[in-house]
């Protein structure tokens, strides 16, 4: 039998009865999903309208932050948790989600706070197992595990809870859509209506969101525009470290990172996370440079790896980039080929950021440049050196913002040695450090030399 579902691009939400490689409206490719046939039903006529407000008579006050006790994760939300807010949070199976928001729920009842935490993957039993494990009592939580949309709603209206917890959105369906859970059409009325809910009702909601094999939130990308912070969560199953990412932030920073230790007794925050990610560094070998990172308002100290090596590949070398973009790769080797003379076309060039740690910002560009040369000449970076810079195509080192906090975090460290651009190399007001001024790419290279 024909299917008469519709089409639905999950990027902007164009439908059409027939399916597209190609989305004509967004021209995303590879986007367009079947969702399931008839509309999404219309809202309750009884809900009471809202009526418009003066903006001066609206009192800011009346919403506040609640600081949870988890250092990390109050530092990524901007300070604390705003009140009436909506948190969606991304991250790998297995990586730690529940646990960290069962983490924030015992802190929350420990403040006074009613928990609802709603769990379409697992069972009561299942999470009071893992409740267990981290050493959770509290009588202010509250469990509710594989209902609809509606339950839960009924619950939220006789709890009246402070804070709402959903694990995960795409195990919830409601009677009026598609039985399907999980579907384009059912995620968007979901959050829709779960919003709603919440805004009118006074609540805080933490809503969990799967993650697809690109690393991106699963579902339609208007879920990331209703809410009003996405979080993702991150790390590597076989290390112990996670990190908490604020892609977005209505009442804080982008880019804030949150940095964690898993254990058997749960997620423990990093106090000092640069200690943490160059604390296993050996001495300094050639390939490596040591870039104050900014994630946010604060600087991470970051080791960046890169090794050149001869290509088997005559004329089709390899270009590879770990937690830096690989376009902005592929135009520093060509600044450095052009400049230097050097021929990097003959090379491998592998590069790597430590940690897990992604870096986006051309700040970075020195740093990364001074890896892949002293990598291609195997010669030791000077010790206790930092190096920072954003190289222009003509070869020039143009200047950086954050250098004050940058340098701090690096002195605090034990730096000594700073490789700054040659427009800045004055303002540093610091008398036990020692500054490099570079002017052009070519002065990075006899520095590298010394």
């Amino acid at each position: 039998m024909k299917s008469t579902g519709k089409f639905e691009c999950i990027e902007c939400g164009f439908q059409s009865p027939k399916y597209y490689g190609r989305c004509p409206q967004c021209q995303a490719w590879n986007t367009m999903v079947e969702s399931a046939s008839g509309e999404t039903a219309a809202a309750d006529e009884s809900t009471p309208i809202n009526l418009p407000q003066k903006i001066s008579e609206i009192d800011p006050r009346e919403i506040g932050r609640l600081v949870t006790g988890m250092d990390e994760f109050d530092r990524v939300l901007g300070g604390g948790i705003v009140s009436h807010s909506v948190i969606l949070i991304g991250g790998e199976p297995g990586v730690g989600k529940s646990t960290l928001l069962l983490e924030v729920s015992a802190l929350l009842s420990a403040k006074g706070k009613k928990v609802l935490y709603y769990s379409g993957e697992e069972s009561a039993l299942q999470i009071k197992l893992r409740a267990e494990r981290l050493a959770i009592h509290s009588d202010n939580i509250y469990l509710f595990t594989i209902g609809t949309l509606e339950d839960l709603k009924s619950h939220v209206r006789e709890l009246k809870p402070d804070f709402l917890i959903i694990d995960s959105i795409q195990t919830i369906t409601s009677k009026k859509t598609a039985p399907m859970s999980g579907s384009v059409s059912s995620l968007r009325y979901v959050t829709a209506e779960i919003i709603e809910l919440t805004k009118k009702n006074g609540i805080t909601v933490f809503i969990i969101g799967h993650i697809t094999k690109e690393g991106q939130l699963a579902g339609p990308k208007t879920l990331e525009h209703m809410v009003d912070a996405v979080l993702y969560f991150q790390g590597e199953t076989q290390t112990d470290i996670r990190l908490l990412r604020a892609e977005k932030n209505r009442f804080g920073p982008m880019n804030e990172i949150g940095i964690f230790q898993m254990s058997e007794k749960g997620l423990t925050s990093v106090n000092d996370p640069s200690q943490i990610l160059i604390q296993n560094r050996q001495a300094p070998a050639p390939g490596t440079a040591i870039f104050p990172a900014m994630n946010g308002l604060r600087p991470l100290l970051t080791e960046i790896q890169a090794l050149v090596s001869e290509s088997p590949f005559a004329g089709n070398p390899r270009r590879i980039a770990i937690g830096f973009d690989n376009y902005r790769l592929s135009m520093l080797i060509s600044i450095i080929e052009k400049k230097l003379k050097l021929p990097f076309y003959k090379s491998d060039v592998f590069l790597n950021i430590t940690g897990g740690m992604v870096i986006r910002e051309p700040a970075a560009d020195l740093a990364v440049c001074s890896a892949l040369i002293s990598s291609y000449k195997n010669i030791n970076p000077r010790p206790n050196s930092i190096i920072m810079g954003e190289v222009g195509l003509t070869g020039e080192i143009r200047p950086i913002s954050f250098l004050e906090t940058r340098l701090k975090e690096s002195i605090r460290q034990g730096f000594s040695t700073m490789c700054l651009p040659a427009g800045q190399s004055q303002s540093p007001n610091y008398h036990d450090i020692s500054v490099v001024s570079i002017k052009n790419i070519r002065d990075l290279l006899d520095f590298i030399k010394k």
